[in-house]
């Protein structure tokens, strides 16, 4: 027959401890249906240390079940008064002690505690996920109301007729321009038309625009291009 299993949900708990000469710390749990680690962070010095060597050791069980010492920092106030150890995991029961010196030496870090998690919870999270799933259709583009795209769509045709009354009104103005311009040419009395100047005339007038501060063109086709232009 099979179980269900039901997912671990991970609770972290603050651990503390305080070491002295012949004074340890066990810690163990009377709890075996979740699993719990002891995650140890920092060791340092308390108040009132010596400047002594202080040697903190952990013991455990190791893979084969059998008790495993292991020394986790050796301290001391004028060198080395604290050290961190990240997150040194051990599955209890451990038991945490001065091997020598006299302290006080403090340990802190986290319990770890594996929680099945409950069918309540469970069924909220799952409504909470159908919420999200249907919040995200109703947000979704092209789903909303079809108001905005007609307000849009007037705006746009407004626009339109705007258009097609400024493009009557250019119709209308431009015969009356167009008459104008006709009448101020017919008003301008023909003027006669001067003849080629010449190269004495032109050298003439060059030699002036560079006293005056004008630049030649050196390039042969720009200097035809320049006197045609100019004289």
């Amino acid at each position: 027959m099979d179980m269900e299993m039901r997912p671990l949900r991970p609770q972290n708990y603050l651990f503390s401890c305080e070491l002295k000469a012949n004074k340890d710390d066990h810690f163990k749990v009377d709890n075996n249906e979740n699993e719990h680690q002891l995650c140890l962070r920092a060791i340092s010095l308390g108040a009132g240390a010596t400047d002594e060597l202080d040697t903190v050791e952990a013991e455990a069980m190791n893979y084969e079940g059998s008790p495993i010492t292991v020394t986790l920092a050796t301290l001391k106030m004028s060198v080395q008064p604290t050290v961190s150890l990240g997150g040194f995991e051990i599955t209890p029961p451990v038991v945490l002690q001065l091997k020598c010196g006299s302290g006080p030496v403090h340990i802190s870090g986290h319990h770890l505690v594996a929680v099945e998690e409950d069918a309540e919870s469970e069924d909220e999270e799952k409504e909470d996920v159908k919420l999200l799933s249907i919040s995200g259709k109703q947000s979704a583009p092209g789903g909303g109301s079809k108001l905005p795209q007609k307000k849009v769509k007037l705006a746009a045709d407004e626009d339109d007729d705007g258009d097609d009354f400024d493009d009557e009104e250019t119709e209308e103005k431009a015969p009356v321009k167009k008459g104008q311009e006709s009448f101020k040419k017919q008003q301008k009395s023909p003027e006669t038309p001067k003849g080629p100047s010449s190269v004495e005339d032109i050298k003439a007038k060059m030699q002036a625009s560079i006293e005056k501060g004008s630049s030649i063109p050196k390039v042969e086709a720009k200097l035809i291009s320049y006197v045609n232009n100019c004289f």
